[in-house]
């Protein structure tokens, strides 16, 4: 069975929802199909890792408000449905429930979490990445006399840790790097290694897993110093890849994503979205892949425009953005915004109320990243839109910050 859309969505994240939403809005009059491999209407990810365990993982609150007006606007959803391939020169996509012509289409395909070998097919060892995902991982961990080991000291382990420490349990974070959040540099991994231990979370850090390890009544990690961690429950948060190979016979430009140009374009008529693009952000000068919500978002509503445009023969728009991430753990909000490249100096703002760490390179500002600090932060964020001079940041920070 077939049927046709003006734009076709693939995906069911926050970046398929902001395309659909840019469609309907631009140009009502098109028709949009959205299909997600997910059985559930498209719902808020970045809380699965956040909400406190002794509160309700609620799907219907998860469920983004404006799915319903969507719908009410003639959007087709199509659930459960995995498409399987892409034919560009027929504007034709494969789908378990039948092909699907399009004007255009959106590719908001996302990422899948990485699992090594040793960890597959044992119970109890979860990835973060979906609804159900988070749903099994809760089920497991209520049982507290269940051991709890996060493998990845990245912004899904330290959320999911801080969850359990914040339920006094006790928690293991095991990763391979020495410094967590390394890419920020030494100051900002020694102030993310401090809070998680100063709120009693265990880390093992630069110490790879080399097993896993059953006794009669416990499971640890064998650890490649010797060392051993209790882990009757494992959670996995090693990072994620594009998941694009079943895109390998399209003809498109695959590598460390799906490369678009700054239109977010990777072929006639095709559009992509989110933490699987790889495009030249106008604003840094520089070809990037985020992997963050704030960045699908706007994607989305990029690329959404851009694909009605192209059904409506309109102009498309440039995508320049400046990337931003926020994490909640242990009560403390940590933000950045900016585009580094690992030859910035930093310089480190502390006072009671948080601390701050400002990038630059010569006289430019390139990032910022903040531990609660909020209102300076969000000041130092919106100078950062536009190429910012360190003469217009330095007022800001108050005296005694220091150059590292």
């Amino acid at each position: 069975m077939t049927h046709t859309a003006d734009v076709l969505i693939v995906g069911g994240s926050v970046a398929a929802v902001r395309a659909a939403e840019a469609i309907t809005r631009h140009a009502p009059e098109l028709s949009v199909t959205l299909a997600s491999d997910d059985p559930h209407l498209p719902y808020e990810r970045p809380p699965l890792s956040k909400i406190a365990l002794t509160d309700s993982l609620d799907l219907a609150e998860l469920t983004y408000p404006s799915v319903a007006g969507l719908r009410e606007h003639g959007v087709r959803f199509e659930l459960n449905t995995r498409v399987t391939n892409l034919d560009v020169t027929s504007r034709r996509v494969g789908t378990s429930g039948g092909d699907i012509d399009y004007g255009a289409v959106v590719l908001a395909i996302g990422c899948e979490p990485i699992l090594p070998p040793m960890f597959r097919d044992l119970p109890n060892v979860f990835v973060l990445r979906r609804f159900g995902d988070a749903a099994d991982l809760r089920a497991a961990v209520s049982d507290r006399s269940r051991s709890v080991a996060v493998i990845g000291a990245g912004f899904i382990g330290g959320e999911f840790a801080a969850t359990l420490a914040k339920d006094g349990r006790d928690v293991t974070i095991v990763d391979l790097a020495e410094r967590p959040l390394g890419r920020f540099g030494d100051l900002v991994a020694a102030e993310y290694a401090a809070l998680h231990r100063d709120r009693g979370v265990t880390l093992e850090l630069g110490d790879g897993v080399v097993g896993v390890e059953d006794s009669v009544d416990a499971r640890v990690l064998r650890l490649a110093s010797g060392r051993t961690v209790p882990a009757d429950v494992i959670l996995v948060g090693i990072g994620v890849r594009p998941a694009t190979q079943w895109l390998e016979p399209s003809g498109l430009t695959l590598g460390n994503g799906i490369l678009c140009d700054a239109t977010l374009r990777a072929a006639d008529r095709v559009f992509a979205a989110g933490d699987v693009v790889q495009w030249p952000n106008g604003r840094f000068d520089a070809t990037m892949r985020i992997e963050h919500w704030t960045n699908a978002a706007e994607h989305g509503r990029v690329a959404g425009i851009n694909a009605a445009n192209t059904v409506s023969d309109l102009p498309s728009i440039e995508c320049a953005t400046v990337p931003y991430f926020w994490s909640d753990q242990h009560g403390v909000r940590i933000q950045f915004a900016g585009f580094l490249t690992g030859s910035e100096e930093v310089v480190e703002s502390r006072e009671d109320g948080g601390s701050l760490f400002v990038y630059r390179k010569g006289d430019t500002v390139t990032g910022v990243i903040a531990f609660e600090r909020r209102a300076e932060f969000v000041k130092l964020r919106a100078l950062l839109r536009r190429p910012t001079l360190w003469k217009a940041v330095q007022p800001m920070l108050p005296a005694g910050a220091v150059s590292m």
